[in-house]
């Protein structure tokens, strides 16, 4: 049974334990966080992921070992890196964390084994990697140790399958290193891609960025059709209706711990960066242009507001950055009394009737599931009489972004 280290057990790394735990692997879990840990050996999912209960059941202790040991890594002959890669306070990339545990690796390194990265990371950082671990070893890749760059690219809340499912780009530093990151992935996924690690690593930047910038437009032509006094999803309907050409995407709050920072290592060092700079600004001014908009029909000050979902994404937990909390300090900021609701938030998940009830206004920031089972008649019987709904993702399906329930 092959030996795998797995380095930092968050809401990649956990899932990925446990699909390699399936797959046959023997594998080490290992965080800083004590309590984190001993939660798993509990066996108790610390975030919301959809099959990793029963994994986590069923391998915990048997193929699925988590741990803060660090000396566990001298054992594996596979070395997984999936610690986080912020930003700082002035939006350049924060490297203090690979640093760290690169410190930590190479204490334990041996020869022979495979370093395979997953965090995103801004290109040449594979590279930077390699030539450390040379420096301070003398160890030569490709001849004593291997090492890729071998990007996640699942949604979270849905790793387990998509882990299986996604095709996996394999971003060896050299060929020899393709090829045992190759072997690694063949027992857990239907296929891999070959390609050489600063490929890979802009492939993983630039598929976020696409989707970023999607969303900047479609959150750009809502604010231009708010500002002509039009509905948005009438006009994208208009496009898109069998149109060979359509496919304009939905305007929605675009955030999260991926989405909001990852450009950020392609532009740090380029001068030509509107596009993605232009697209950070409009996804992280929408909420507040929206909340203009709301005060153009109604006064905030004193006033009750729901705000609906506190999680950056639909049926998730994850609120890392989550533009709900800049709407809710906007909120402050203009005296309205505000109760959040998210189902699957521990903080936020009271009766979704007790947060609505007597509301003057309603925002929905995220479009959980569990509020689109609810029609609007039964949020009006809830609500003031001339309650105001901000509803960006359509969520009640009146394809209109503010509206009012008297209407």
């Amino acid at each position: 049974m092959k030996k795998v280290s797995v380095i930092g057990v968050g809401r990649v790394g956990l899932p990925m334990c446990l699909s390699l735990a399936e797959a046959g692997y023997k594998v080490y879990g290992i965080d800083v966080r004590k309590d984190y840990i001993q939660q798993i050996k509990e066996k108790k999912m610390p975030f919301v992921e959809e099959n990793a209960q029963e994994l986590l059941e069923k391998h915990v202790d048997v193929n699925f070992f988590p741990s803060t040991d660090t000396k566990k890594i001298e054992e594996s002959e596979y070395i997984v890196l999936t610690i986080g890669t912020p930003v700082d306070e002035h939006l350049n990339p924060d490297y203090k964390q690979i640093q760290e545990v690169t410190k930590t690796l190479l204490k334990h390194l041996k020869k022979n084994q495979t370093i395979i990265l997953r965090s995103t990371v801004s290109p040449g950082t594979t590279e930077y990697l390699k030539d450390l671990i040379e420096k301070e070893t003398e160890m030569k890749a490709g001849k004593d140790f291997f090492l890729a760059f071998c990007p996640e690219r699942i949604a979270q809340g849905k790793a387990i399958e998509e882990t299986k499912e996604i095709p996996q780009i394999i971003g060896g530093i050299e060929e020899k290193s393709s090829e045992k990151a190759m072997e690694f992935f063949k027992p857990f996924t239907k296929e891999q891609i070959k390609t050489d690690a600063k490929s890979a690593e802009l492939a993983k930047i630039f598929t976020n960025m696409y989707r970023y910038i999607n969303f900047s437009i479609a959150n750009e032509f809502m604010i231009l059709a708010e500002e002509h006094e039009r509905d948005i999803y009438e006009i994208i309907n208009l496009i898109n209706y069998n149109y060979k050409r359509g496919g304009i995407k939905q305007p929605g709050f675009a955030a999260g711990p991926c989405l909001y920072k990852d450009g950020f290592f392609l532009i740090n060092t380029m001068p030509f960066n509107e596009l993605i700079s232009v697209s950070w600004k409009i996804n992280e001014t929408a909420p507040l242009y929206l909340l203009k908009k709301i005060k153009s029909k109604t006064e905030l000050k004193h006033k009750k507001v729901a705000l609906l979902g506190m999680s950056f994404k639909a049926d998730n937990d994850d609120s890392r950055n989550s533009l709900s909390f800049k709407i809710k300090k906007a909120l402050e900021r203009e005296n309205a009394v505000i109760e959040c609701h998210d189902p699957l938030i521990k903080e936020f998940n009271g009766k979704i009737e007790d947060v609505i009830k007597d509301s003057e206004v309603i925002i929905v920031a995220t479009n959980h599931s569990e509020y689109k089972k609810m029609s609007l008649n039964e949020i009006k019987s809830l609500t003031k009489k001339d309650c105001i709904v901000c509803d960006i993702w359509n969520t009640f399906g009146k394809n209109k972004i503010i509206y009012s329930l008297s209407e």
